[in-house]
C-alpha cells in the first residue's frame, strides 16, 4: 500500500506541476535538485521551469487558436509576474505584451516588444504616460473612464497623432464563488471600467465621430481572478448585447473584442468570502483545491469563444484579444525556503519557522490556498498540523496557520507551490533582501535575478545629506 501511496503521489507532482522524484525521495525541477538548488543559491529562491513555462504559453495560444475562427492575439499581463527573465521566456514562446504602468511599458521595450504588440490597461494613466504611449504606437490605449478618455483626446491634438481605443466596460457580473467586492467587474464593487447599467458606457460610446483621431475600435472586460468556470465568461459577454447593438446602430465597427484575463491555474485558487473570513477569524484553513474542479484552458477557451459567437450572431466576428497571467506563470515556478526552527506548545500548537513569511515572501498565501511540499523527502507521510512562519518581527508573518504537514525538522527545505503569480510582484523589503529567482531547464540552472545586497537595498538613500540645508 505504501509503494502505491508513493507512486500515486509521483503521478500527482508529474500532471500538476511536471516535478519528478529523485533516488532519495528528493524533488525535482526539471531534472535539478531542490535540495541542490537551496544549497547553491541559498533560500529563499523562486526557481522557474522555463521549459514547462513556454509550453504553458505556448499550448494556451494554441487552445484560443485553435476554436476561434478570426484572428486571435495573447497578450500576457506583466503584472502576474514581471521579472525579466520569465516575460522574456513568455515573449519568446508567441505571446505579446499587457501592461499597466510606465515600468511595465518601458519593461516591454526593453524585452524586444514592439509598440504594436503592447496594449496599455489599468485605471491609473496620467497625462505623461498617455504622451509615452502615443509617442511609442502602442497598439490600444484601453479606456477605464469618461476623463480618461478626454485626457487622451487632449494630448492626441497636442501631438498631432493617432491613438486606438477599447472601452473598458464593467458588465456589473461576478463570477461564480468569487467575492463581490472584489470581482473586478461588480459594479459596486471595483472602480474599474465604464458603467454599463449606469450608462457611462453609452455616454463615451456616442462621443466617437468618423474623423475622430481618437479611434474605437472595440470592447474590453475583465472580470475577475482566479476564474475556475468557462460558464462565467459566456454570461458575462451576454451583458455587453445591447452596447454592441447601440455601438452599430451609431455605425461603429466593433473590430475588436477583448475578453481580459483571470483564468484560474488548476493548482491553486483564491479563497471565497467565507472561507478568507473563517480563516483569518478562527484558523480554518481551507482544503488546498478541490480536485477535478479546476477547468482546462480548452475549456475556458470554448467558453469564451461560444460567449462571441453568441453576442455577435450573424454579424461579422471581431479579433479576439486575450489577457492571461496567472494560468500561464502560476504552476510554473516554486519558492523554496528552509525549515529554521520548531517550537512546540503541548496543547496549543507547533509553529515550523521558515526564512519566508507573508511579510517579505509569500504575501498571496494569506488570500490563496497553495501546496506546501517538503523538498527533502516527497514520500514521508502527513502526520500532523502546523503553522508555518515567517522570519519578520509580527505575530502575523504566517504562510499557513494549521497546515497538514510531514514531521519537519530543522534545514529541511520546503517548497510553497505556484509562486509564479504576484509572488515577486508582492514582495517586500521587510527587513530583509529580495530573493533571487532561478530558472532550470534540462537538468542545468541559472540566474534570472540575483539576490539583492545591501548596497541594492540602499543606493537610493543619502544618508550623508540629512539634516543639510538645501544649496
Amino acid at each position: 500500500m505504501g509503494r502505491q501511496n508513493d507512486k500515486e503521489k509521483e503521478r500527482r507532482l508529474a500532471e500538476a506541476w511536471g516535478l519528478t522524484v529523485g533516488p532519495r525521495g528528493e524533488l525535482l525541477v526539471n531534472g535539478c535538485s531542490t535540495i541542490d538548488l537551496a544549497k547553491t543559491y541559498g533560500t529563499p529562491v523562486h526557481v522557474v521551469n522555463e521549459d514547462r513555462l513556454a509550453l504553458t504559453a505556448a499550448n494556451f495560444h494554441r487552445a484560443f487558436c485553435e476554436r476561434y475562427s478570426k484572428r486571435v492575439r495573447v497578450h500576457y499581463a506583466l503584472k502576474c509576474n514581471g521579472v525579466p527573465g520569465v516575460v522574456d521566456i513568455i515573449r519568446r514562446a508567441g505571446l505579446k505584451a499587457e501592461v499597466m504602468s510606465q515600468h511595465e511599458l518601458d519593461l516591454a521595450l526593453h524585452l524586444g516588444f514592439a509598440g504594436e504588440e503592447i496594449v496599455v490597461n489599468g485605471p491609473y494613466k496620467p497625462a505623461s504616460f498617455l504622451r509615452a504611449c502615443l509617442k511609442l504606437g502602442v497598439r490600444f490605449i484601453i479606456i477605464d473612464s469618461q476623463a480618461e478618455l478626454d485626457e487622451l483626446r487632449r494630448q492626441v491634438a497636442d501631438q498631432g497623432r493617432a491613438a486606438q481605443v477599447l472601452l473598458r466596460i464593467n458588465p456589473d457580473y461576478t463570477p461564480r464563488g468569487m467575492n463581490s467586492g472584489s470581482a473586478t467587474g461588480s459594479r459596486r464593487g471595483c472602480a474599474f471600467g465604464l458603467d454599463l447599467r449606469g450608462g457611462e458606457a453609452e455616454q463615451a460610446l456616442t462621443g466617437f465621430k468618423p474623423d475622430d483621431r481618437v479611434r474605437f475600435r472595440g470592447f474590453h472586460i475583465h472580470i475577475g481572478t482566479g476564474i475556475r468556470y468557462p460558464d462565467d465568461y459566456r454570461k458575462a459577454l451576454a451583458r455587453l448585447r445591447p452596447l454592441v447593438c447601440r455601438a452599430q446602430d451609431l455605425g461603429l465597427t466593433i473590430e475588436v473584442l477583448d475578453v481580459g484575463g483571470g483564468f484560474s491555474a488548476a493548482t491553486t485558487r483564491e479563497m471565497t468570502a467565507l472561507e478568507l473570513l473563517l480563516y483569518q477569524g478562527w484558523d480554518r484553513l481551507p482544503a488546498t483545491i478541490t480536485r477535478g474542479d479546476e477547468a482546462a484552458v480548452r475549456d475556458f477557451a470554448s467558453g469564451v469563444v461560444q460567449g462571441v459567437t453568441d453576442l455577435f450572431g450573424s454579424a461579422e466576428l471581431p479579433e479576439l484579444l486575450v489577457e492571461p497571467g496567472r494560468c500561464i506563470a502560476s504552476s510554473n515556478q516554486l519558492l523554496l525556503l528552509t525549515v529554521h526552527g520548531v517550537k512546540e506548545r503541548p496543547g496549543l500548537r507547533k509553529w515550523i519557522l521558515t526564512d519566508g513569511g507573508i511579510g517579505t515572501v509569500t504575501m498571496p498565501t494569506f488570500y490563496e490556498c497553495h501546496d506546501v511540499l517538503l523538498c527533502n523527502d516527497i514520500h514521508r507521510p502527513v502526520t500532523e498540523k502546523v503553522t508555518l512562519i515567517g522570519p519578520v518581527c509580527f505575530a502575523s508573518d504566517a504562510i499557513y496557520r494549521n497546515k497538514r504537514m510531514p514531521a519537519l525538522n530543522p534545514g529541511e527545505v520546503i517548497a510553497i507551490m505556484d509562486s509564479g503569480a504576484y509572488f515577486t510582484a508582492w514582495e517586500s523589503s521587510f527587513g530583509f533582501p529580495h530573493p533571487p529567482v532561478v530558472v532550470v531547464t534540462a537538468g542545468r540552472h541559472r540566474l534570472l535575478r540575483r539576490r539583492e545586497t545591501f548596497q541594492d537595498m540602499t543606493a537610493r538613500d543619502r544618508p550623508d545629506q540629512a539634516g543639510k540645508e538645501d544649496a
